[in-house]
């Protein structure tokens, strides 16, 4: 049977889980399915830092007053203390071949505690107009890398650990919770046993 080739064109990241939209493409049989699917385990923090680094992106291409004071080329970690009320939230990508581009879905947190959404208009990472995005191919880096990412967590079971989950599986606090709640009073009745203290 054959494997097919996974195409992203949409991810969109809600209370760290992810819903995405991608085409596989059967070249032997010679026809695609689009494919929409929300997922519930938590996304791996490698990509939350994938989708961070389209934050001086989301800045410029709106033209924020934070574009001015970061380099969206090689942003340093200053540069992302300047955009940590930025939140990414996603992108679509969009056309083909020398048409190809994205549009990032951001929110930006505003100091009167209300939230900005945004949605960065369309960019083509092999726009030769006079008004192209400059950085349109590091753009494109970044977005590769966030499908690589999205394809891991699809396909690979690259997720998140839960925290409250990360002693589910151990005998050791499944025996431990035994004894405790051993020691704890019956309902209705006084008690004076003290939990034992080893000497």
């Amino acid at each position: 049977m054959e494997i097919p080739e996974c195409r992203i064109n949409k991810a969109k990241l809600s209370n760290e889980q992810l819903t995405v939209e991608y085409t596989e493409v059967f070249k032997d049989g010679n026809y695609k399915n689009d494919v929409t699917k929300s997922c519930k385990q938590i996304v791996h923090n490698d990509l939350k830092l994938a989708l961070a680094m389209l934050k001086p992106h989301v800045a410029a291409i709106c033209e924020m007053p934070e574009a001015r004071e970061v380099n969206a080329l090689e942003p340093t970690d200053a540069d992302m203390k300047t955009l940590e009320s930025y939140i990414v939230t996603g992108y679509s990508k969009g056309g083909s071949d020398e048409n190809a581009g994205v549009t990032i879905i951001a929110q930006k947190l505003l100091k009167i505690g209300k939230t900005l959404n945004l949605t960065v208009p369309f960019v083509q990472f092999e726009d030769e107009s006079s008004n192209a995005y400059a950085y349109a191919v590091i753009l494109k880096a970044i977005i590769d890398r966030c499908d690589y990412e999205v394809d891991a967590y699809l396909f690979d079971e690259k997720w998140g650990i839960k925290q409250k989950d990360l002693f589910a599986d151990d005998p050791f606090m499944e025996v431990q919770t035994a004894v405790e709640e051993s020691y704890k009073p019956k309902r209705g009745r006084k008690t004076t046993t003290n939990i034992p203290v080893e000497s």
